[in-house]
Parts: C-alpha cells; structure tokens; sequence
C-alpha cells in the first residue's frame, strides 16, 4: 500500500499537529496508509525515518517547511539533503504571510510544492524570489467534524458566545517601532500605520505591499529591489493591523456576554465588563467549547479571499461563526447575517442578533456548514495535493517514464 508520511513538529496550542493528523484520515479514505514522524524526537529522528519504506511513500508533508531542510552526514563526512536524495515529492501548508518567517517559504526545487490557505499570501510569495516550485492554494478543508446528529442543539442554543483570540497591544508595538528605527523609516511606519488604521474594512489593506511600495515611491524612493525593507515592514504592519482590529474587537465584546479566550490581553481592563475573559490556548480544549456553543466570533488574518481555519473549525461543528467582511462569504447565504464591520456598533448589533434569535444562528450555522461542504468538499483539496504529487514525480523522474517513445530526450539534460 502506498503511504503518505506526516513531519509533525510544534505550535502554540497544538493546533497545527492537530489539523495534519486530521489529513490522515482523508488519505487513508482514498486508500493510502499514513505515517507520522515527529521532529520533536531529535534522538531518535533518522532512526524512525530509516523505518520508513520511501519506495512507498507517495508524498511528505508538513507545515510551514518544518523538517524540510534535513541532512543526513555521509561517510565522507559531506552532508547531503535528504529529501532532495530520495526524490519523494514535499508538500508544505503555509497559513500566514511569507513576511514573517521567509527562510520556510524558500521553494528549493521542482520537488517542493508550497499551498498558502490565502490569495493574498500566495500573490505575495510569487513576487519574492527562489520560486523553484509549484506554489498555489487550497479550499481550506473543514475541522474537527462531527455528524450533525451528535450535537445537543437544545444545550447549543443556551451555549455560551466564543470570541477565541490571542491578544495583541498595537501601542506596545509602536514603542517598539520608536525604540529601534531611524527617524525617516519611524516616520514612514507611522505614516503607513495611520493609513491603514483609518479605514480597518478597506480591501485595500489585504496586500500591504502595495501600499509600503506606493508610499515610498509617492515621498520619491524606489524601493522595488529593497526587498529585505519591504519584508519588516510588511511583517511589522500585518501585525500591527492584526493588533488593532482584535483590540478593537474585544473593547467592543467587554460590554456583551460573551467569552474570550486567549493569551496576551493584559493591555485590556476587562474588571466589571459583562465579558468574561479566561487567558488559554488549547487547541485540543477549544474543539469541545465551539461544539457546545451558541456562536464563535472570528477575524481573519487581513484576507478576504478564503476562511481562517477558526471558520472552519466552526464549520465542522455546525456552529454559527459572526466574521469580519470577506469576499468568499459572499457566495454563501445570509452574508449579511454572518459578517461584521470594524466598527464597534456593527460588531455589537450582530451579537445582539445572535443573542436575541438563537434559533436562528442555530440553523445558519447548520445551513452554512453545509453549503461549505457542497461547494468546496474534503475530497478535492486532498485529490488536488495528490495530484500535484504525481506532476513532481514526472518532473523529476531520472529516466524515460517506462512504455514511453524513445523518440525524445528524456530527461532533458540542461534543465
């Protein structure tokens, strides 16, 4: 049987292992065995993938190019990268910008397939250089599912409202920006914060980079080959976006009764609000939280054009999720019911909907988990990795396919 093997490593919350093994069972659907290798083991790391029989694996994966860059030590004392040897195609799920950790969305060759979950972090990616790969996107795939006869919708709809976020002070990010740059890029940043500050909804605002790039050409700079520059500011600003508008969020949810949970919300005073603020991320805790839930509120990560994976958590599970304004909702039913404005007003009205028409949200959420999984079912995103695997091999199969004419050079010699 072939096999698909898993690199599993670490992140805040366990959400990212979480979601890889759930594409474990997605495989095994469409006949392929799974195998989980966890880079946690540095002990025992090459030993578990010596017992791996690679003849059989029919792709790696992992996320965010974790485990993509081991070497092996040969008896000549030359290290040689292992994936690139075994000539297994490599596939890596990026969920966020490439601003902020490059190095892991470096493509090194044709064997590599990079997926981003946004159009606006693919689109980015392409303008950068060492693009030696296939990068495209996904459909996000639908989490933690539950059939729908397993929910207690009676207890749902006494559920509690769920705003799960970890925080972020946007104050405490432009001292940090005074503390450590010069005063003609200070000025710029602040500029660029500012612009991007007075209209939160504008979609505009999805691709930063145009907007760095503008700016600096409007003062007089050419910055189009500074790309080290525009990455920190993009980084800087995505961030600083994120920070303001989750701040924003919560200032606006302390007055309902709702439930926040995450880190990093000391810069907010949440003593006597109708809110209740618990400080936890866990992953593994929240799957059965959004299951007994009225509601879960979210915000992407400054798209608009496919879900954030708390959407599809929500989703899984049937739940009504309330979110910022997106293009991709607009194909769904009751886009006017499930989206907000970053205006304090418009998020607390919707609550105020959700609160004052349980029954409703109770059957949106039904109807939109389900008009999700009709338009973008399990099944293509997963065919489509696959598929994208049996292109790599081709590309980079060291002989003539087998059966194929002998009338052409195969493979050709200078590329």
């Amino acid at each position: 049987m072939d096999k698909v093997l898993y690199l599993s490593g670490t992140t805040r919350g366990a959400t990212l292992e979480n979601i890889g093994r759930s594409l474990g069972r997605d495989f095994g659907e469409l006949g392929l065995g799974f195998i989980e290798v966890s880079l946690l083991d540095h002990e025992h790391l090459l030993e578990n993938l010596k017992r791996v029989n690679f003849q059989e694996v029919r792709l790696i994966y992992s996320w965010v190019s974790m485990g993509l860059d081991i070497k092996l030590r040969q008896q000549d004392g030359s290290d040689v990268e292992l994936w690139k040897e075994l000539g297994v195609p490599f596939v890596t799920f990026h969920g966020d910008s490439p601003a902020y950790f490059f190095d892991r969305h470096i493509v090194p060759d044709s064997k590599f397939v990079s997926f981003y979950g946004f159009d606006e972090h693919r689109d980015l990616r392409k303008r950068l250089p060492h693009v030696n790969g296939p990068i495209d996107i996904l459909w996000p795939l639908l989490l933690d599912e539950i059939p729908i006869e397993q929910l207690n919708f009676e207890e749902k709809k006494n559920g509690k409202i769920l705003f799960l976020k970890n925080g972020k002070d946007p104050a405490r990010l432009r001292r940090l920006w005074a503390s450590c740059l010069e005063p003609r890029l200070l000025q710029a940043i602040d500029d660029l914060a500012c612009e991007l500050e007075r209209d939160l909804d504008n979609p505009v605002n999805t691709q930063i980079d145009d907007l760095i790039v503008r700016y600096f050409n409007d003062q007089g700079f050419d910055i189009e080959s500074l790309l080290k520059l525009r990455l920190f500011f993009v980084a800087q600003l995505d961030d600083y976006l994120r920070a303001v508008k989750c701040t924003r969020m919560a200032e606006a949810l302390m007055d309902l009764p709702v439930e926040i949970r995450g880190n990093n919300w000391e810069h907010l005073d949440f003593t006597g609000k109708k809110a209740t603020y618990i400080d936890e991320c866990d992953y593994s805790k929240s799957v059965g939280l959004i299951r007994e839930s009225l509601g879960l509120i979210d915000v992407s990560p400054n798209t608009v054009t496919r879900p954030h994976d708390r959407l599809m958590r929500a989703y899984g599970a049937h739940t009504f999720c309330l979110t910022n304004e997106q293009k991709f909702l607009q194909e769904f039913p009751h886009y006017d019911r499930l989206t907000f404005r970053f205006e304090k007003e418009s998020l607390q009205q919707q609550v105020a909907y959700l609160l004052d028409h349980k029954e409703a949200a109770l059957e949106i959420g039904v109807e939109v988990a389900e008009a999700y999984k009709a338009k973008h079912p399990r099944v293509a995103s997963v065919t489509k990795i696959l598929e994208y695997a049996s292109l790599v091999r081709l590309d980079n199969l060291r002989q003539r396919p087998t059966g194929s004419q002998d009338f052409f050079m195969w493979p050709p010699a200078r590329l």
